[in-house]
């Protein structure tokens, strides 16, 4: 009995299934494909805090949001399946909250900050060696706000306005990256 009364339940609301589905756009300020060791990849992401829902279409003010943010993980392009790289790297957090993880090789986590009309997220990203890389974002799945955990929203992360050189996949595997717009960013470290 008591379980049942505990259950997260919000008028109708199922607290396990996200409620609004969002865009986040990523770019890259810089986006040359090929950069020197010790140059920056400056990676932005950005989303209104008021937008319109992907399963309804209503806008939707999605303020406060307690765990909004993104995973990034770097890989350096190597047959047969690449190398886990993010410790190939160093990064100059500008806006955002760094979180710690315990798979530093493969991938760094943050939150995004909330400003006045949209949430921000600014990071360089410095290649300590050459080679060819690519930067992939995650998602952001069961977003949820600190004044509210039961209506969940996901996050849709995508490069915009930025020349993405998914050719380099082609080059090193010999296969067609999935086609834009998606959460993947590739270049050449020389």
């Amino acid at each position: 009995m008591i379980f049942n009364f505990s259950t997260c339940r919000k008028s109708g609301i199922n607290c396990a299934e996200n409620v609004y589905s969002f865009e986040a756009r990523a770019k890259i300020l810089n986006h040359s494909d090929s950069i020197n060791v010790g140059d920056t990849v400056w990676l932005e992401v950005t989303c209104p805090v008021s937008q319109s829902d992907g399963n309804s279409g209503r806008m939707i003010s999605y303020s406060k949001a307690a765990n909004l943010g993104t995973a990034i993980a770097i890989g350096e392009l190597v047959k047969p399946s690449g190398i886990e790289a993010a410790s190939s790297f160093d990064y100059h957090l500008v806006t955002g909250t760094n979180i710690n993880n315990p798979d530093a090789n493969r991938i760094r986590e943050y939150l995004f900050s909330e400003g006045l009309v949209e949430y921000q997220f600014l990071v360089g990203i410095i290649p300590k060696k050459k080679g060819i890389f690519s930067i992939g974002l995650s998602n952001a799945a069961n977003v949820y706000r600190t004044n509210d955990k039961c209506t969940k929203a996901s996050y849709r992360i995508y490069f915009t306005q930025t020349d993405q050189h998914l050719y380099f996949i082609k080059q090193v595997y010999g296969v067609d990256p999935d086609p834009p717009p998606n959460g993947t960013y590739c270049f050449k470290v020389k």
